[in-house]
């Protein structure tokens, strides 16, 4: 369907229909940007995860990553020749990690049970 009609229109009225068009955009653009930039990437570098895990309380330098990741005993990925670590895998591997103190009692039930275990 062609629409060959042709809009004779003042320049005020004609600004007034494209600051309407632009004004309904707007938002729909505004609202399309806070979307895309409320997705947080969770990809660290090697210097970036030391320095989380130092800010976690666990000293670490670049040498001992690459250590642990020798040791294949870290959540990391390879890109090529990328190293990339997600901070939700490292909080977990921390967590992990964490000893819990025990009471006194569950302590010397398991060393009865180990010693009963020997015998």
């Amino acid at each position: 369907m062609e629409n060959n009609s042709v809009i004779v229109t003042t320049p005020a009225q004609l600004q007034t229909i494209i600051g309407e068009a632009v004004g309904a955009i707007i938002p729909k653009l505004a609202d399309f940007r806070r979307k895309n930039e409320a997705v947080e990437t969770d990809g660290m570098t090697v210097e970036d995860a030391a320095r989380f895990l130092t800010e976690q309380g666990i000293p670490t330098t670049r040498a001992s990553l690459y250590n642990l990741i020798y040791k294949n005993s870290i959540p990391y990925r390879k890109f090529g020749r990328r190293t990339v670590f997600s901070k939700k895998e490292l909080l977990a591997w921390i967590d992990e990690r964490l000893t819990r103190p025990t009471s006194k009692r569950s302590e010397a039930a398991l060393r009865i049970a180990r010693s009963a275990e020997t015998k």
